[in-house]
Formats: C-alpha cells, sequence, structure tokens
C-alpha cells in the first residue's frame, strides 16, 4: 500500500516538530520536514520577531532551495505550522508547485503578534488557530487547541515526589515578569516551595531593558538566557504539585504549559480568564488568578486534583490533534 504523503514546513522549537512527525508517520503517513526559518540562531528568531523584512534576502533564499528540493515529489498534503517566515506569495508558490495538495496551516501563536499570516490564510484549503478570540474573529480559523505528548500522558503513573508546590517555566514577556515579581515572593513567604524559571535571548533582554519600562529595573541574573532541555521541563512537572503559566498579554489561545499540564494531570493556576470556556475546566484544578483573588491560592493547591472525563481528555493528546490536521472531516468540540 503506498503512503500518503505530507510536506511538514514548520519551525524548530524543543522537540515538537519531530513529535508531530512522529505521529503523523503512526498514523500511516510518510513526512517530509522542512524548516520555515532560514536558520535557528537567537539573531535570526529575534529578527523573525521584531521585523522579518530584516532577513527578506535570507528568508527568500531559504523559500527557493525549498521548491528546488521538493520539484520532483507529489505531496498529499502540506502541513504549514506557524508560518512566520513565508508570506501569501510564498504559499501561493508552493500551490503551484503542488496544485494537487490540500494545504492545511495550524497557527500557535495570535494573528495580533503575527499579522503577516492574515495573508496565507485565504490561500490554504484549512486553517486552525489555537487563539480563541482569533477563531471568534475570523471565519476561516477553526478553533484547535494545543496538545500534550505521551511524555506527559506518562507523568500520573510516575511515583516521584514531589518537591515543588508550584513550578513556573516560561519565556520573559513583560506581563509575566511583573506578576511573577510580585506574587512570588509573597508565595514564598507563606512557606510554599517553588521552582521559578525565566528564560529570554541575551539580545531580546538588551532590547527590553533599553525599551521595556516593565524590565528598566530587572537584573540579569533574574533570568535564564539557555533553554531547559524537553526532559528537564518534564522532570520538572513531574516534582510539582501545581503548574504557574501566563499567557503573552497579546493572546487569548491556552498554552502549550496549559495543556501539558492537563495532560500531566497536575493543578494549574494560570490568568487567562478564557479556560473556564473549555470543555476539561474544573475549578477544582483550575485556578484563575486575578488582582483581587491571591489570597484563594493557598486554599487552592490544598485540595486534591480531581479526574476529567476520559474522552475530554484523550481529546487533546497529540494523536487526536495530529487526526484533525490530516482528515478534514475529523470534527471534535472543545468549548462549553
Amino acid at each position: 500500500m503506498i503512503k500518503r504523503k505530507v510536506l511538514f514546513i514548520g519551525t524548530v522549537f524543543y522537540n515538537y516538530h519531530t513529535l508531530i512527525q512522529e505521529a503523523m508517520e503512526n498514523q500511516g503517513w510518510a513526512v517530509d520536514f522542512y524548516n520555515d526559518r532560514p536558520g535557528t540562531s537567537s539573531l535570526t528568531r529575534a529578527f523573525l520577531k521584531i521585523n522579518p523584512k530584516i532577513i527578506q534576502k535570507q528568508i527568500r533564499e531559504h523559500y527557493e532551495a525549498l521548491l528546488a528540493k521538493i520539484k520532483h515529489e507529489r505531496y498529499d498534503l502540506v502541513f504549514i505550522l506557524n508560518g512566520k517566515a513565508f508570506d501569501g506569495d510564498m504559499v501561493k508558490g508552493l500551490r503551484k508547485a503542488q496544485p494537487q495538495a490540500e494545504f492545511v496551516l495550524y497557527l500557535w501563536d495570535s494573528v495580533l503578534l503575527y499579522p503577516h499570516v492574515r495573508e496565507v490564510i485565504p490561500v490554504v484549503d484549512r486553517a486552525y488557530t489555537f487563539d480563541y478570540e482569533d477563531a471568534k474573529s475570523y471565519p476561516e480559523l477553526e478553533l484547535l487547541p494545543l496538545f500534550y505528548t505521551e511524555e506527559y500522558a506518562s507523568i500520573p503513573e510516575s511515583k516521584v515526589k514531589v518537591e515543588y508546590d508550584l513550578a513556573s517555566i516560561c519565556t520573559a514577556h513583560p506581563n509575566r515578569y511583573k506578576i511573577i515579581r510580585e506574587l512570588f515572593p509573597k508565595l514564598e513567604e507563606k512557606g510554599l516551595r517553588i521552582f521559578s524559571f525565566y528564560y529570554i535571548m541575551k539580545l531580546q533582554y538588551v532590547y527590553n531593558k533599553l525599551f521595556v519600562p516593565a524590565f528598566r529595573r530587572a537584573k540579569k541574573e533574574e533570568f535564564n538566557f539557555t533553554f531547559l532541555t524537553s526532559k528537564e521541563v518534564v522532570d520538572i512537572i513531574k516534582k510539582s504539585r501545581c503548574i504557574f503559566d501566563i499567557p503573552h498579554d497579546k493572546q487569548t489561545g491556552l498554552t502549550m504549559r496549559t495543556i501539558e499540564t492537563l495532560g500531566a494531570k497536575k493543578k494549574l493556576i494560570t490568568t487567562n480568564q478564557k479556560v473556564a470556556n473549555y470543555n476539561f475546566y474544573d475549578e477544582e484544578n483550575i485556578f484563575i488568578l486575578k488582582s483581587d483573588n491571591q489570597e484563594e491560592v493557598l486554599p487552592f493547591l490544598a485540595k486534591p486534583y480531581r479526574e476529567i472525563p476520559k474522552e475530554i481528555y484523550d481529546s487533546y493528546s497529540l494523536q487526536s490533534w495530529v487526526k484533525r490536521i490530516l482528515h478534514k472531516d475529523e470534527k471534535m468540540t472543545y468549548t462549553r
């Protein structure tokens, strides 16, 4: 039997691209992966975030190299994950090169953060977003939350001693920095054991110090300039009672950390009020942090985790997520 083929164009972030590719292959598809970025350096990532036009020449050369590479291939599906580098005209060029293929786009950042994706959305056959408000604002976008992997699904079975009452692992955004800096010392004074890891690229740190008011008084030793590995992140979550997560203030989608916490069957503290609209929300498991309810954190942590229905839990797995991407007739409901 001839396998159907996917051209997977995505961003290299931790090992998520590899896990997605493996899940597609496990569902019987042959997959070719291609990085959408012309490089993986911190400088390239920073330029793509600030203004992709700065490295437009490198992006164009990278795109032309992809076209040359797939010239003699025939794909059934072209899957674009985020598409931070390729614009609408480039995707049109891909469609011309692969006219028989179905084109699918998935956005795990908001349109507000990367507005150029508005050019790409009309070019594809199906488009999904993790962002709650984007799915309401753009009729072409269908809501598809992020996923948890087997690493996280296996955490409930591990018998690891809890070392932290609360764990926070995140990249440095101004709103996160302000909340964490104010809240965590108060919780530690009340006896909570907290693990906090705050990542930022060196170039971004310098930029924030110069131009972002919330970072003016920030100290270098408050931050980490290298990622934790995927294994290190999983190990921390295993040893934690509850996970703390603050979404980017320009996004309303549930973060990867939120869904991984669901997969790990751990409690969650988040500032994202949209989480209450999802079918897995349970106030015993998820605490929505506001400016006036910080005193309720300790009573929340004292309560045990409550199991959610298996069919809901399973629908957020990587396997279910990939099935939605690969099959246009696969439908699921995630909100109440």
